[in-house]
């Protein structure tokens, strides 16, 4: 396994990176949903801003390593096997040195960090939406369970005892004929 790969993995496997349970909603306690999604949101911005931080940290230190690279091989052609230097040649020199292209993985492993991060806040924004809307849908009785009237217990059972009474008389009838 390649270090590159290995230190993929760690991204993944950090328990700070992403808690997917926070995009859920309980419905039943909109209230607290609403008082913590700013909290949650700024927790996961900072995040962000640190990772955006650290992968710019992390690509000038490959500038460094790209800079030291290119005056080794102005310095010492020979050390490459160069007779006379062209930028291109030189831009590709840079490119094959294991230095360099282990200061591009940790700035692929940074960036998908950053990536991971920035559709967790753009996430939290679209749970902000759902709690938006949810509490419109709350407020226009959405949830709510169909209640009858207070007085139509009394005139169900009225019109039960009616139609009761109606069977009764109608078999007295038929009995009778």
């Amino acid at each position: 396994m390649t270090k590159e790969k290995r230190v993929y993995e760690k991204v993944y496997t950090q328990e700070d990176l992403l808690d997917v349970e926070i995009f859920n909603i309980d419905m039943n306690i909109l209230d607290k949903e609403w008082i913590n999604q700013p909290k949650i949101f700024f927790r996961y911005a900072s995040q962000l801003a640190d990772a955006r931080r650290r992968m710019e940290e992390v690509k000038a230190e490959a500038d460094v390593v790209k800079a030291e690279i290119d005056l080794d091989i102005r310095s010492n052609p020979s050390n490459y096997n160069l007779e006379k230097t062209t930028e291109a040649l030189i831009s590709n020199l840079i490119l094959q040195q294991e230095k360099y292209q282990k200061a591009l993985a940790k700035i692929r492993i940074k960036k998908h960090k950053v990536d991971i991060l920035q559709a967790a806040v753009t996430a939290l924004e679209h749970r902000k939406s759902a709690l938006e809307r949810l509490v419109s849908l709350h407020g226009q009785n959405y949830f709510s369970t169909p209640k009858a009237p207070d007085n139509a217990g009394r005139e169900i059972a009225e019109d039960i005892e009616k139609e009761t009474a109606r069977n009764l008389v109608g078999r007295k009838r038929r009995r009778r004929s």
